[in-house]
C-alpha cells in the first residue's frame, strides 16, 4: 500500500532516525511527486504537508503562528498524524 512509505517516512521522524531537515525535503519530493490515489488518507497526509510547508528552523517553541510553526510543534502533529494513518490503517 502505498501509505507504507509515508508511515515510514513518519516513523523516522517521529523516532529521531532522521533530522528535521531530511524529513522536511524527503516529504515534500514524496507528496509532490506522489503518482497513487490518495483517496481517505490524503487529509491526513495534507495536514502533514502543510505543517512541513510551515515548519520554520528559526521559530521557537512558544512563538508560532498560523504560517511558522517550530520543530517542536511539527513533531507534534506528525505524531498526531501517524496515530491517524494507523488507525485508518487498521480499519481497511
Amino acid at each position: 500500500m502505498f501509505v507504507n512509505k509515508y508511515k515510514r517516512l513518519i516513523e523516522d521522524f517521529v523516532n529521531e532516525v532522521i533530522p528535521v531537515e531530511d524529513f522536511e525535503r524527503d516529504y515534500l519530493n514524496t507528496f509532490i511527486n506522489e503518482t497513487e490515489r490518495m483517496d481517505t488518507f490524503f487529509e491526513i497526509l495534507n495536514g502533514v504537508f502543510e505543517a512541513v510547508d510551515c515548519y520554520w528552523n528559526e521559530c521557537l517553541p512558544g512563538q508560532e503562528t498560523a504560517f511558522e510553526i517550530s520543530e517542536q510543534q511539527l513533531r507534534k502533529e506528525v505524531s498526531e498524524a501517524l496515530v491517524k494513518i494507523n488507525s485508518l490503517s487498521n480499519n481497511l
